[in-house]
């Protein structure tokens, strides 16, 4: 319920200013959006690629993701996002089988850095590494420390494909609250004119 309602206030916010602008801010232009699917490994498996292993452990039911960025600079970017999943009763949740359904959801907030900028048939692609905090829960609220990487594809001016990957640190490492990775595939409109800034390492 908190991730659904986070969500529908980063929408309203956004869209509302959005809609009472005159013309873009600077403020506005440093605003960007994602929303797209995830997939949530609470499996126990500290391999990172479990997902591509044994999908059958990987969480992937109501999985939505929202997210709303604020550009600092070229290179920096905060983020505010929440995620809704679900792991079904059969699904493993810390090496051990569940015996019911567990409604996963997490806000997550940190800072981006892009990395890495390389072009692939004259198609731009940012690699960046983020690092944040984040509360989450599985069967009751928990809190961690959180560390990923991704790729932003772009595709217009405004539009670009996100895929990024991240290990949320349980700091209180309890069954079935547990450290887990999170992964995500999605879009990311930009609010910004054309051909304002961009978020890239340089």
């Amino acid at each position: 319920m908190l991730a659904k309602n986070t969500i529908v206030l980063v929408s309203f916010f956004v869209l509302s200013y959005n809609s009472y602008s005159q013309k873009n801010s600077k403020f506005l232009n440093d605003i960007s959006i994602q929303f797209g699917l995830n997939w949530v490994d609470n499996s126990g498996n500290q391999d990172p690629l479990t997902i591509f292993k044994d999908y059958s452990d990987i969480a992937f039911n109501l999985p939505f993701k929202l997210e709303i960025d604020y550009l600092l600079n070229n290179t920096f970017e905060l983020f505010l996002s929440g995620i809704s999943n679900k792991f079904l009763d059969n699904q493993k949740l810390d090496f051990l089988d569940s015996n019911r359904s567990h409604t996963y959801f997490s806000i997550d907030f940190g800072v981006k850095h892009a990395v890495i900028d390389v072009d692939v048939f004259n198609t731009s692609i940012v690699g960046f590494a983020e690092v944040g905090m984040g509360v989450f829960k599985v069967e009751s609220l928990g809190f961690s420390a959180n560390i990923g990487a991704g790729g932003i594809l772009h595709l217009t001016d405004k539009i670009d494909m996100v895929i990024s990957s991240v290990a949320k640190f349980a700091i209180e490492h309890e069954y079935p609250n547990s450290n887990h990775f999170l992964y995500f595939i999605g879009l990311k409109y930009s609010f910004k004119s054309k051909g304002d800034n961009c978020f890239c390492p340089y």
